[in-house]
């Protein structure tokens, strides 16, 4: 038994090649899981309430800022919860609904006239919630959030009498902020690509391994058994005395062993070869065939232990061929006997073996 391993792809793998738990992707990479994250976004949250709890006496209508902070703070357990990439649609049109209304409302808290300040908390808050968007691999509904954004602005700064142009140069930055993040993003996207390709080619070396490593121990095991049946009658023959009718019987008996070992390995079993022996020395002529070349479940073996044996100990003359028969008959074994008392043909249905 030999194994060769797998040719390497030439394309990038994706994480459902891989085993479950060896392939990462974004979300890993930023240990979303992780308590650090859970402190990122307290910080997140904090930063918020103490954004509106500073600049409160600057709005026309405060609790449209405080519904804001609870909007985005929802916003912030929603983005970092784990979950493989690509982000799921559900959760990214919840996040940009609130992009859209938390905008809405700050705006609408926001006075018409004089400085501004930190009351602009929102459009910090808002990116940040985008940015996860784009390094979860949402990246077109991400901008389409971004966008919303600075229209809403620019058409309240005109609204106010502000100019369309002051909502502009407010909220551009931002759109500076999500071109870094969609960067960002494609850098770590071609990190976890490389991570994910040499995760499965460990993966694979150790499978290719383990295949050696298996076929070397049946080998092994083999060798072991083959020096156990064949070593005492080779050291007999090999020694040059007389061979006595006993020991002519022996080698007869060891050579049909053998022989059953290759062209039967799958019925070389202890209760099978001890009744092969036993009807080999009342006279039986044993072939034992196995072209199913697969082992067999725990059910089928005792299945077919239980019908080859009592085959065997029955005949006391003539022959009896057993066979496993290839995958995808409906029987899985025949024994076949032919003897003073005419021919017999038993099959055990695969379905009843299973």
């Amino acid at each position: 038994m030999t194994a060769t391993p797998n040719a390497r792809p030439n394309t990038r793998p994706t994480t459902a090649e891989l085993p479950a738990g060896h392939s990462a992707d974004i979300s890993r990479l930023l240990g979303l899981h992780s308590r650090g994250a859970q402190v990122i976004l307290g910080v997140y949250v904090i930063s918020n309430i103490a954004f509106v709890a500073s600049t409160a006496d600057l709005l026309d209508h405060v609790w449209a800022s405080w519904v804001a902070v609870a909007l985005v703070t929802a916003g912030g357990f929603i983005v970092t919860r784990p979950h493989p990439d690509p982000f799921p649609h559900n959760l990214t049109f919840a996040t940009l609904g609130i992009v859209v209304a938390s905008t809405a409302l700050v705006l609408y808290a926001l006075p018409d006239t004089g400085a501004l300040g930190r009351a602009t908390w929102y459009l910090g808050a808002n990116t940040w919630l985008l940015w996860f968007l784009i390094l979860r691999r949402r990246i077109l509904l991400a901008w389409t959030g971004g966008i919303a954004m600075l229209v809403e602005t620019m058409a309240w700064a005109e609204l106010a009498g502000r100019g369309f142009l002051s909502g502009l140069l407010l909220a551009s930055p931002q759109v500076l902020l999500l071109l870094i993040a969609t960067l960002f993003g494609s850098a770590l996207r071609r990190a976890t690509w490389r991570i994910n390709a040499l995760a499965k080619r460990s993966v694979e070396a150790a499978a290719a391994a383990g295949a050696v490593e298996a076929a070397r121990r049946v080998q092994d095991q083999r060798a072991d058994e083959l020096a156990e049946i064949v070593g005492p009658v080779l050291t007999v023959i090999a020694s040059g005395a007389p061979l006595t009718d006993e020991m002519r019987d022996e080698i007869i008996r060891v050579e049909a062993q053998l022989r059953d070992s290759v062209r039967g390995h799958g019925l070389s079993l202890p209760p099978i070869v001890a009744a092969a022996t036993r009807a080999r020395s009342r006279g039986v002529n044993v072939t034992l065939l196995d072209d199913l070349g697969a082992p067999l479940s725990v059910v089928e073996t005792d299945a077919v232990v239980t019908a080859v044996s009592g085959a065997l100990d029955g005949a006391t003359d003539g022959t009896v061929t057993v066979r496993l028969l290839p995958a995808g008959r409906e029987e899985l074994l025949t024994v076949v006997s032919l003897g003073a008392d005419g021919l017999r043909r038993v099959a055990l249905p695969r379905v009843a073996a299973a």
